[in-house]
């Protein structure tokens, strides 16, 4: 089975029919048919020319590959080799999970956006969960959040808990706070005075340029 196009993904998600995508995109329906069938490749030009008219842009991640370990008692699971984000809402849906994956009370539907359901979600994909569904729902900043309420076996939580460590390790305590998008050394600079990470100007006397 061929995976969805980024075509098809962006022209999907701005709700666009392959008639108005086509006509934003200043092309013909026919060639939108053919690029998401995979029967035509565009040049790179025209796919950022139609991304453009789904109002989507290209991006570049990294990717994420999984390997499968053996417990005794749960048989085989998954665990990725870094962890990922998925985008709002996505990460908020409500999911519904097959029965057969044996879920106390044969609870089948979670609302990802209660965070008790959601911790009760993470906790059977982790152990039970398929690659592709892990990639599709968890979300890296609500696990390392959730993480500690967690109940897992020992072997699952051994195999993700250098994930959560390097997720939160990433930046030292140490390190002078982020100064989101350079604004405080830009509005520093307009009053003309020296900006210092970490430093509350707020609490001395700033000093000046």
């Amino acid at each position: 089975m061929l995976q969805v196009t980024v075509i098809v993904s962006a022209r999907k998600a701005a709700g666009l029919s392959q008639r108005r995508f086509a006509e934003l995109a200043r092309t013909q329906q026919s060639s939108v048919s053919e690029y998401e069938k995979r029967r035509k490749s565009p040049t790179l030009e025209v796919v950022e020319r139609l991304l453009d008219a789904a109002d989507a842009e290209l991006a570049v991640k990294r990717r994420v590959d999984f390997v499968y370990l053996k417990d005794p008692v749960l048989g085989s699971f998954a665990v990725p080799n870094r962890l990922w984000q998925v985008p709002v809402p996505r990460c908020f849906s409500r999911v519904q999970v097959f029965p057969f994956m044996g879920y106390a009370d044969g609870k089948e539907i979670w609302d990802l956006s209660d965070p008790a359901e959601r911790i009760e979600y993470y906790e059977l994909v982790l152990c039970r969960g398929l690659d592709d569904m892990m990639l599709e729902t968890v979300d890296a900043a609500l696990l390392v959040e959730a993480w500690r309420h967690m109940h897992l076996p020992d072997a699952v939580r051994a195999a993700w808990q250098p994930l959560i460590d390097e997720a939160k390790g990433g930046a030292s305590r140490e390190d002078p706070p982020l100064d989101p998008a350079g604004i405080n050394a830009r509005m520093a600079a307009e009053i003309g005075i020296t900006w210092q990470p970490g430093v509350l100007v707020g609490r001395g006397r700033p000093v000046r340029g």
